[in-house]
């Protein structure tokens, strides 16, 4: 909408009104020269004073009407001076004529609101010939002298036209003084994001207290992170790691309490509100980066809607032929080997299935238990041997080195031999809609259920590199690969990685028995409620504004104002 922002309640309204909407010189609403005298095509009719029974007795072209008398002989106000006092003289049949029942069918549309026949101004009929219209005004409750109502914009709607009880949508020469006087409500409810963006300009206070403080927790966190000289396994020393890690974790510590005091309110509240030993503890915990990866879901905007994408890659591939291939147990790395089982390398592999396998399932539908047994099963693995000069090859036992000169590696792990996979052809970046992330975020055994779950219908989108959707894929679910989050993704701190979140709350239970988490879910608390205030106060401000015809009430702000047409 043009400039024009919403009425204020509160400091908060203010504000997610300035950031939200751009600010110029040229604010003010701008108002043409209309007053309540029905404007000029009105106004045409001043000099004419005559009766209307003795005017239907007159030739049209020597008899004058006053403008009052011939106003009270029509049942609607009519603009055009020469069509009125035709309609009067009951003269038909020219071009554009009307007859004093159509005026009287369009002053029956409401009966006690304000028509005219006039030219629309406002609506899809905007511009048009003149017809029945409703005089529309955008009233503002309470806003004038003594708590009266006042005007802010007045314009004609055609009957059957509908338009939004929205200052954009009335002609700026239909809007009146009063409306620079005011701030409009803005056309959408405040959003938790832009709760967030007030909050964080509140968190900017204070910062240089908040950055010392954080450098001395950082300092002390990055001490017990640093790494002990041999033989000493002191929680916090002078060895040349931990030094290390307190001049790191100084540095980190600052950053990360000038980053929350500058772009987040939960990182902040964290903060401050744990106090040294629960932050120490947080902080130790995500610096030492441990956890299970997690498949990288973030918020995203499909067709018009806002909602959570799981990001990932949509694999094409072609089968594996005359080659041998293995499975890593522990890295989960494939590996693929000539027809011998030799000259293994590391390759990546689609549509894994194992020989050992007897229902065909891919190595992605096994869950947990199916797996170890496999895996249990001496049977069935297999070990990488290498041979002087550095070639390998997959063997079951010492047995099966033959006359290469090989040993095994034990460091290597353990393999299972694979019956059936496709090595990739092509990757497609995707995203899948709709995916809802866990609190601790989802891992690849919760994608195998979910896969189950939505083996069909299951729209997979191309993604650019920010995650936005650009077109519907011809793809199965089953061959998208999902991103995963690992824990040592990101620096040295990175409260954000769900990686580690599970370590950081204990670090943080640790040092003060839950603190931080407790204070994540109290500032998660104060933006909700702060978002529910902003958006009753967005509420009522609509209530504020209204739009009438006559003493009709036709709607608040921002709802959809509808005039009937007339009846035939």
């Amino acid at each position: 909408m043009r400039k024009t922002y919403l009425f204020i309640h509160s400091s908060l309204f203010v504000l997610l009104t300035c950031l939200g909407t751009p600010h110029d010189a040229n604010a003010a609403v701008r108002v043409g020269n209309v007053t309540r005298s029905y404007a000029d095509a009105y106004n045409q009719v001043n000099a004419m004073r005559q009766q209307a029974e003795y005017y239907n007795q007159q030739d049209l072209a020597t008899t004058t009407v006053s403008s009052d008398e011939l106003a009270a002989s029509l049942p609607v106000r009519v603009a055009d001076k020469n069509l009125a006092e035709q309609v009067i003289a009951g003269v038909s049949g020219n071009d554009g004529s009307i007859s004093m029942d159509q005026l009287e069918r369009c002053a029956m549309v409401y009966p006690n609101g304000e028509f005219a026949w006039d030219r629309p101004n406002l609506g899809s009929r905007a511009g048009g010939s003149n017809t029945c219209v409703a005089v529309v005004e955008m009233r503002g409750y309470q806003m004038g002298v003594n708590g009266s109502d006042v005007v802010l914009a007045r314009a004609n709607l055609a009957t059957g036209d509908s338009v939004k009880c929205n200052i954009s949508e009335f002609p700026e020469a239909t809007y009146m003084k009063d409306a620079e006087n005011i701030e409009f409500p803005a056309d959408n409810e405040p959003t938790i994001d832009d709760v967030i963006k007030v909050m964080n300009e509140e968190q900017k206070k204070n910062a240089g207290l908040k950055i010392a403080a954080g450098a001395i927790i950082g300092g002390l966190g990055g001490n017990i992170a640093g790494k002990s000289d041999v033989g000493n396994d002191s929680l916090l020393g002078t060895d040349k790691g931990k030094l290390q890690g307190t001049a790191i974790g100084a540095l980190s510590g600052a950053a990360l309490m000038a980053g929350s005091t500058y772009a987040g309110k939960v990182g902040g509240d964290i903060i401050l509100s744990t106090g040294v030993n629960a932050a120490a503890g947080a902080l130790v915990g995500n610096i030492i980066a441990i956890g299970d990866s997690v498949l990288r879901i973030e918020d995203c905007e499909v067709d018009g809607r806002k909602t959570s994408c799981l990001w990932g890659y949509l694999v094409f591939g072609e089968e594996l032929n005359d080659k041998k291939a293995f499975y890593n147990t522990s890295t989960r790395e494939t590996f693929v080997c000539d027809s011998y089982a030799k000259n293994c390398q590391k390759q990546e592999l689609i549509n894994v299935v194992l020989t050992a396998t007897k229902d065909g399932k891919r190595i992605d539908e096994l869950n947990t238990a199916e797996f170890e047994d496999i895996v249990g099963n001496q049977e069935n693995l297999y070990y990488i041997a290498t041979s002087a000069d550095g070639k390998n090859l997959m063997v079951k036992n010492s047995n099966d080195l033959g006359s290469d000169n090989a040993e095994i590696d034990n460091d290597q792990g353990e393999f299972l031999e694979i019956a059936k996979a496709e090595t990739i052809k092509s990757k497609i970046a995707a995203i899948i809609p709709d995916v809802t992330d866990k609190a601790f975020g989802m891992d690849k055994s919760d994608w195998r259920e979910w896969k189950k779950l939505h083996s069909n219908g299951v729209k997979i989108y191309a993604r650019d590199n920010q995650g936005n959707p650009s077109g519907v894929l011809d793809g199965d679910v089953a061959n998208f690969d999902p991103i995963t989050v690992d824990a040592e993704d990101g620096g040295i701190i990175d409260l954000s990685n769900k990686a580690r979140f599970k370590t950081t709350l204990t670090g943080a239970g640790v040092g003060g028995a839950m603190g931080a988490f407790s204070a994540y879910q109290g500032a998660q608390t104060d933006i909700q409620n702060r978002w529910v205030t902003a958006v009753r106060e967005y509420n009522d401000s609509l209530q504020k504004i209204y739009c009438v015809t006559g003493d009709r009430f036709l709607g608040y702000y921002n709802d959809i104002v509808f005039i009937p047409v007339m009846s035939e």
